[in-house]
């Protein structure tokens, strides 16, 4: 009998550790109650088994299990007077001979009623604490000989009987917990936005969430009379449920109501030891994975026209201009010299347009091999090439979907793309290298070049029809020596922020070289002048930006040098002659007396040069 217990609670011990796992620190009260049934079960099978009657308490005196045969009456309620009242108050066994031996027994009110002739009555204990009492009790003279010689052996087995309850008990815990976490966790999956399908291991579907039905266009009834590979026919698929060979990131597309639904999708086995007990897989569309690679990739930092320095008449022009179609969908062609901030302004019609919360992507068509333009741009499929990513790889107008992409230096693609990229801005879709479908973009382009595109047009190397295509709205940026009124704006912007940068706190730029600045031709623009000032601000070690410190490259233009080399700024030659006085006489009191005589001013003159330039 013994033998048998220890079995029937051994095939609960993982119910146990679950339990245990769930309610351990969480000072929840042990109800018997909560298994009234399972314990009633089990009274009836010690009394079947053992021939005597049983009867069964929770900690609050309540009757959980009774076989009804030692007493007249029903026992309804439990008295904390009757023995097994006193064992679950006591936390110990007791055995009772007789009646007439039991001092519960002689003052109860109902023993003409019982029909006990010997008791034994263990408590049931979980965590050292009783949480009730199973009482067996004899109803005749053979099976009291039979309790009583027999007592150690049946408070053992009553322990065993004790731990099978809790076991029962800590079973039912653990199953409301589990199936608490189990609704949690499906209505988590209903909310994400990834969809998810379970299926067992032969690949019947299990489990769909809200987010997959939408996609497949299923209710949760047809998909569970359904194989996965049914529902999904890749062979890929297939091989997940019938050789476990998972796969991740795989681009699919996907049918519905004439629709292409486009999503990525991961496949995994759930394994049960060294058996697989089912697969898993995930399906996520590619707007939002679109959206995540560019949230990852992309700057958060954004051009708005403000951003853009300068009040010329000229600049302002094109500023209106750019503002005017910033809200439109028709392609733009940006055009200016190398340096004119071609690509400030395609941010900043984007940063001001309706598409702002949705990508910007840039991508240089000089910068990137020829050889690689296409896959760049319009993606691949998986095995497209040798060396093809597993799974594909989007391009940027799919990741620019529903926002701008920006195409510099678009005189320099390749012939042999220009077709590809007339047709993609004619039919509003693209179709990657290896692909067979076409797949719909919601893309507004902005390209930009330094060359007369119109001129290499006429002479056949680049395409007209393109031309056209893209210089629906045309935008020229004038040159900064077309607007010099706007380099000074421009010198003191700049000095604010390599002063920031570096650190430095220079005050501005000597007469001298701002006219030298000023006069430049500046072929590379901008850019050119943004990096002279850089240049500047790190050499320079007075207050002012001075002709040493500027690049010799921009003294050598056409004479610099020579027209400006010996004028100085009095106010820097007076600076600089008070530092060579102080040098050669001191800085004593009787140096600085020296000094102001050598320089033919008074000491009080000396004193006010010398603080007015910090020295």
């Amino acid at each position: 009998m013994i033998k048998i217990i220890d079995e029937l609670i051994s095939n609960d011990i993982m119910m146990y550790i679950l339990y245990f796992c769930y309610i351990k620190g969480k000072d929840k009260t042990v109800k018997l109650s909560d298994i009234r049934q399972e314990v009633q079960k089990i009274s009836e099978a010690i009394a079947s088994v053992l021939n005597m009657d049983v009867i069964i308490s929770d900690n609050e005196f309540k009757k959980i299990g009774d076989t009804k045969k030692h007493f007249d009456e029903e026992v309804k309620i439990i008295k904390d007077t009757y023995v097994i009242g006193k064992v679950v108050k006591s936390g110990k066994p007791v055995v009772i001979s007789g009646m007439e031996e039991s001092e519960n027994c002689i003052v109860c009110d109902e023993k003409g009623k019982c029909k006990l002739k010997a008791m034994i009555c263990n408590p049931i204990k979980y965590n050292n604490q009783a949480i009730g009492a199973i009482g067996l009790i004899a109803i005749s003279e053979e099976y009291k000989k039979i309790l009583l010689e027999n007592q150690v052996n049946l408070i053992e087995f009553l322990d065993r009987m004790g731990d099978l309850i809790v076991s029962k008990l800590m079973e039912k815990e653990a199953s409301n917990k589990l199936e608490v976490i189990k609704n949690q966790l499906l209505s988590i999956m209903d909310s994400i936005d990834e969809g998810v399908i379970a299926a067992d291991e032969n690949g019947y579907i299990v489990y769909t969430n809200s987010v997959i039905n939408d996609a497949l266009g299923l209710t949760p009834e047809e998909s569970m009379k359904k194989r996965i590979y049914d529902v999904l026919p890749q062979s890929y698929v297939k091989k997940l449920v019938k050789e476990n060979k998972q796969f991740s990131n795989i681009e699919i597309s996907i049918n519905k109501n004439n629709n292409d639904l486009h999503a990525l999708i991961s496949g995994k086995t759930v394994q049960l030891g060294a058996k697989s007990a089912g697969s898993i897989l995930t399906f996520r569309k590619m707007d939002d994975v679109y959206k995540v690679i560019n949230e990852m990739s992309l700057s958060n930092v954004t051009t708005s026209f403000d951003d853009i320095i300068g009040n010329s008449e000229e600049i302002v022009k094109v500023k209106e201009k750019a503002k005017m179609v910033a809200n439109s969908n028709s392609t733009i062609l940006i055009l200016g010299e190398s340096g004119t901030g071609k690509e400030l302004f395609a941010r900043a019609i984007h940063e001001s347009s309706n598409r702002k919360n949705k990508p910007f992507i840039a991508f240089n068509c000089a910068a990137i091999p020829e050889n690689l333009i296409e896959s760049e741009l319009f993606g691949y499929e998986e095995g497209a090439f040798t060396g093809a990513v597993r799974g594909g790889k989007p391009g940027k107008f799919q990741l620019a979907q529903g926002g701008t992409i920006f195409l510099d230096e678009i005189g320099d693609m390749p012939l042999h793309l220009q077709t590809k990229l007339l047709r993609v801005l004619q039919e509003k879709s693209i179709e990657k290298i290896g692909g067979h479908k076409s797949i719909p973009i919601d893309t507004r382009v902005i390209a930009a070049t330094n060359k007369e595109l119109d001129k290499m047009a006429e002479a056949g190397e680049f395409r007209e029809d393109l031309y056209y295509r893209l210089n629906v709205i045309p935008i020229n940026i004038p040159p900064l020596r077309e607007r010099k009124g706007d380099i000074k704006i421009i010198l003191e912007y700049l000095l604010k922020v390599y002063n920031k940068k570096l650190n430095k706190n220079i005050k501005g730029f000597s007469s001298n070289v701002e006219s030298v600045l000023l006069n430049n031709k500046w072929k590379g623009n901008v850019r050119e002048l943004e990096n002279v000032v850089e240049y500047s601000v790190n050499m320079e070690t007075t207050s002012y930006i001075t002709m040493n410190s500027i690049p010799q490259k921009i003294l050598d233009t056409e004479g610099v040098a020579a027209r400006h080399v010996s004028i100085v700024p009095i106010q820097e030659m007076e600076e600089k002659l008070i530092k060579q006085a102080l040098m050669v006489y001191g800085d004593s009191v009787t140096g600085k007396a020296m000094a102001a005589e050598a320089l033919n001013i008074s000491m009080a003159t000396l004193y006010r040069k010398i603080k007015e330039y910090n020295l």
